[in-house]
């Protein structure tokens, strides 16, 4: 089985997902690292140069070849629930566990970032909560459990997650 963590850019996938490899004894892959691997570019220029789509489909056969492993924790793209394919098959190989956090707190840990390519308008701010108000009930639908990480360290959430997987 595996663990996928899903939510909004600066919920804080990447590092709970080390956290609660190194809390599981799991294997730790992210799939934007692998994605940047596969491309040889960042992901910053994938967006600027191919598209938001073609950015998907990559994300998709990245997905597909590397669900196939097994104890892994996962931390997604943001927009990887968008797709039922994905969300297919993240629920055949293994549980879906949505971090949330409130808007303030996923302005705070975005702000100052500049390689989220989503971001990258005359109004971050304004981008970022329309992402979240598109995504937020599709989060929800999609995950076996969620926890909410306003205040929590990564090793605090693994905790919790790790505690439901139960």
């Amino acid at each position: 089985m595996n663990i996928y963590l899903t939510g909004m850019m600066g919920s804080g996938k990447s590092v709970t997902g080390k956290a609660l490899a190194a809390l599981t004894g799991y294997q730790f892959t992210d799939i934007d690292s692998e994605i940047e691997k596969q491309e040889g570019r960042p992901i910053v220029e994938i967006f600027a140069t191919d598209g938001e789509s073609y950015f998907r489909d990559v994300e998709t056969a990245v997905l597909k070849k590397i669900s196939a492993e097994a104890r892994r924790v996962f931390a997604t793209g943001g927009g990887i629930i968008l797709r039922d394919e994905n969300v297919d098959l993240m629920k055949r190989t293994g549980k879906i566990i949505l971090l949330e956090a409130t808007l303030p707190v996923l302005w705070e840990r975005v702000c100052r970032n500049r390689d989220r390519p989503l971001l990258n308008t005359p109004d971050p701010m304004d981008a970022l909560e329309g992402i979240y108000e598109v995504r937020k009930a599709r989060y929800r639908a999609t995950c076996d459990h969620a926890v909410m990480t306003d205040g929590l360290t990564a090793e605090a959430t693994a905790q919790q997650i790790k505690a439901l997987m139960k």
